[in-house]
């Protein structure tokens, strides 16, 4: 019974000191990225420092698209309000006249977006 309790407490203090990792500073087997370069691909030389920051792509067909997706949910958003049976008229024209407001607030993001200095779509290309 000791020989066997023995043999399997030394093959768990050989099982886990295998295992064990040390991070000092002068092992250089440490780690996967010792000693190896570090390539970084840039693209933003090509039109100068800071090109293509904060720029994007938002055709015509992306903002017709978004256009109308907005106006069919409030379409159905004031459609369900009408229905409504059991609340008062002033309320229901109270209710449609805010969501109006809130589609007309979506509808001009998505224009200021279109039309933002940033859009590359707008643009023709310079390279071309």
């Amino acid at each position: 019974m000791k020989k066997t309790f023995t043999l399997f407490a030394m093959a768990a203090i050989i099982s886990s000191a295998s295992f064990a990792q040390y991070n000092q500073p002068g092992n250089k087997s440490y780690g996967n990225n010792r000693d190896r370069d570090v390539v970084v691909n840039n693209d933003r030389d090509r039109g100068g420092p800071g090109y293509d920051r904060g720029t994007y792509y938002f055709t015509a067909r992306e903002k017709d698209r978004a256009i109308n997706s907005i106006n069919r949910d409030y379409f159905r958003k004031i459609e369900s309000v009408k229905n409504k049976f059991f609340v008062s008229r002033y309320k229901k024209e109270q209710k449609i006249y805010s969501l109006q407001m809130q589609r007309d607030a979506e509808l001009r993001s998505v224009a200021q977006k279109f039309n933002d200095r940033r859009n590359l779509s707008n643009r023709r290309d310079p390279r071309f």
